[in-house]
């Protein structure tokens, strides 16, 4: 969906978030305006080669209302433009920022970024509706939940995919096509969850094998977090499978508190444990005794953990 050199100031985005579809018509309500469109729908990846903003000006349609259900990013004034017509993007008399496109994109499933335009365009729309800062008033409270419930729900499954092929402990349990089928989530879960159980047991008994051996407090400190990194890390996802089944709308809030401390715990614990195993002193007691070498092989895997966590932490401060 994304393509674009080292040295563009510029990023090109399949869809569109004010292409709509109507009936047999399509429209453009960029601006708030209704027009009727020829759809045509172009990959945006055929022109990557256009390296900013002024040149992309040499793709626009030359006649007539042709829309490309496609659009760019332009970095430099934060800005969304329309490939086809060059227009700024505007939603309810406002510019729709950069950067609230970009939080949006994050969240699109891989087959909403690799459905058709409509669909594409759709997600967008609502992402940066529930979202973005600019546009928050748009909706009441109840919608914005709901959609956050949502996005919380298949957002924790992609981050259990990933993290299970990124762990050397564990099997992975799928892959993001699997989530797109109508599976049963607990049941594509369950295998995280139990490797998650098992991780708990390893890091406490490696813990108290340490402690016997009366090691020093920050090995025995460092193991404990991970310990808890694996224990929080079943709680979150025991509070995720949890909102499936939440119809009241209190209940759904307190949840997705609790969700939002578990996160946020999460992140703090993950971030201590890669400060030490980058640390000197890690490294100089790996290199005799080599117990520790899963603790070490865990620095690729927390830079992903920090990424995806951070993006429920954001999803959840939308509240």
């Amino acid at each position: 969906m994304l393509d674009e050199q080292e040295t563009s100031t510029i990023k090109m985005v399949r869809g569109c978030p004010c292409f709509k579809v109507f009936g047999d018509e399509k429209l453009c309500v960029n601006n708030d305006s209704v027009l009727e469109i020829d759809a045509l729908e172009v990959d945006p990846s055929l022109f990557s080669f256009r390296p900013d903003r002024e040149s992309m000006k040499e793709e626009q349609a030359s006649e007539g209302n042709i829309c490309y259900a496609s659009i760019f990013v332009n970095y430099p004034d934060n800005k969304v433009y329309c490939i086809s017509q060059g227009w700024v993007l505007r939603i309810h008399g406002k510019d729709v920022p950069g950067n609230d496109l970009e939080d949006a994109l994050q969240f699109l499933s891989t087959k909403e970024a690799s459905a058709s335009a409509e669909i594409c365009s759709e997600c967008l729309y609502k992402f940066i509706l529930t979202l973005g800062d600019t546009f928050a008033h748009l909706m009441t409270k109840k919608e914005k939940t709901d959609e956050i419930k949502k996005y919380v729900d298949q957002f924790s499954l992609k981050i259990a995919i990933k993290h299970s092929q990124m762990d050397n402990m564990m099997t992975p349990i799928g892959t993001e096509e699997d989530i797109e089928r109508d599976i049963d989530h607990f049941g594509f879960l369950r295998k995280y969850l139990v490797q998650l159980i098992e991780q708990q047991h390893y890091w406490a008994d490696l813990e108290q094998l340490f402690a016997d051996e009366n090691s020093e407090f920050w090995i025995q400190d460092l193991l404990r977090k991970r310990e808890r990194l694996a224990r929080m890390e079943f709680q979150f996802y025991s509070q995720t499978l949890q909102l499936r089944d939440i119809k009241d709308f209190i209940l759904l809030i307190k949840m997705l508190q609790y969700i939002l401390r578990s996160s946020d715990e999460i992140l703090l614990l993950n971030e201590e444990i890669h400060d030490v195993i980058r640390s000197s002193k890690f490294k100089e007691i790996l290199q005799k005794d080599n117990r520790l070498s899963s603790l070490a092989s865990y620095a690729e895997k927390s830079r992903t953990v920090e990424h995806n966590f951070g993006n429920i932490l954001q999803i959840l401060t939308k509240m």
